[in-house]
């Protein structure tokens, strides 16, 4: 790495938000698009069977590595920001109109070689999650946590399990999940953690990765009271996707990720606390993703 792009990557990590980093992006910067197009309630609401919702996401990214005892714990750490923008079609009379809805997160994700063939995985998230139209309270902090095992049985396959604590479908569960990394020794490779991700690929040409990829994404935002009839005002939104996926190798530091495909499962909630007030549960749809991505 010559020392321009270097100085241009650290002036790039001041700047950090979130989009979908590849797994082996080690040091880098991205920047993240999604689109969902209008779309009716999967339960429609009565007398306004025509309110439909849009939804566009905009994420950035960054993410750096450190090495500690002579390679044998790696920390991986990333700093990223989300946005959602609603965009409504025949509103509903009386109904809540939630525009926009933000996150900011820092991950910290610690890998340990205890041996040759286990290893210990802890990620810690802490954040934030608002619309940031008022004043930011305790209401807003966020955390999700992981910790668990992973075995190496071969140069080709890796295996853990553990539990899980995370917001990725809309309220904050424990959950157990299940990690796996495997490739053929040739071109064809997936992994996943169990229930959120999972991507199969081959690799075409050395600058064409093709692809299936199944994700599940989401958060819990805390809104501003003074915008909202409620005392607490909170919002789930989440979404479960499956589509082909392209990974393009342009240059050795850039690379441009694009999927499209089906939106399978589509929740989107407003609350008091932890009290339902208002439900506006998507149907399902096609969707748009790509990210640029700039890194190792």
């Amino acid at each position: 790495m010559n020392l321009l792009r270097l100085i241009f990557l650290l002036f790039m990590l001041i700047y950090v938000f979130n989009s979908p980093l590849q797994a082996q992006q080690a040091i880098g910067i991205s920047v993240g698009y999604e689109y969902f197009p209008y779309a009716k309630l999967a339960d429609p609401i009565t007398g306004s069977e025509d309110f439909e919702i849009q939804t566009s996401i905009r994420n950035i990214g960054a993410s750096f590595p450190l090495s500690f005892a002579n390679g044998k714990i790696l920390v991986f750490n990333k700093i990223s920001y989300r946005r959602v923008d609603f965009s409504y079609r025949n509103f509903p009379e009386g109904g809540t109109e939630i525009e926009q809805a933000q996150s900011i997160k820092y991950t910290f994700f610690m890998l340990d070689s205890l041996s040759e063939k286990w290893s210990l995985v802890a990620i810690l998230t802490p954040g934030l999650a608002s619309d940031f139209e008022g004043k930011v309270t305790s209401d807003d902090f966020t955390f999700e946590g992981v910790f668990g095992f992973i075995r190496k049985f071969s140069k080709n396959f890796s295996f853990g399990a553990g539990a899980a604590y995370i917001r990725d479908f809309g309220k904050p569960l424990p959950l157990p999940f299940i990690y796996f990394d495997w490739n053929n020794g040739s071109k064809l490779s997936a992994s996943g953690i169990v229930p959120n991700n999972i991507d199969l690929l081959y690799k075409l040409s050395p600058k064409v990765d093709l692809g299936l990829s199944l994700k599940i994404g989401g958060n819990r935002y805390h809104g501003d009271p003074r915008r909202f009839d409620v005392n607490n005002p909170q919002m789930e939104y989440s979404e479960g996707t499956i589509s082909p996926i392209a990974y393009l190798h342009i240059l050795e530091w850039l690379h441009l990720n694009m999927e499209g495909g089906f939106a399978f499962y589509r929740n989107f909630e407003f609350l008091d606390g932890d009290d339902e007030k208002a439900s506006y549960d998507l149907e399902q749809t096609g969707y748009l993703r790509a990210a640029l991505v700039l890194g190792m």
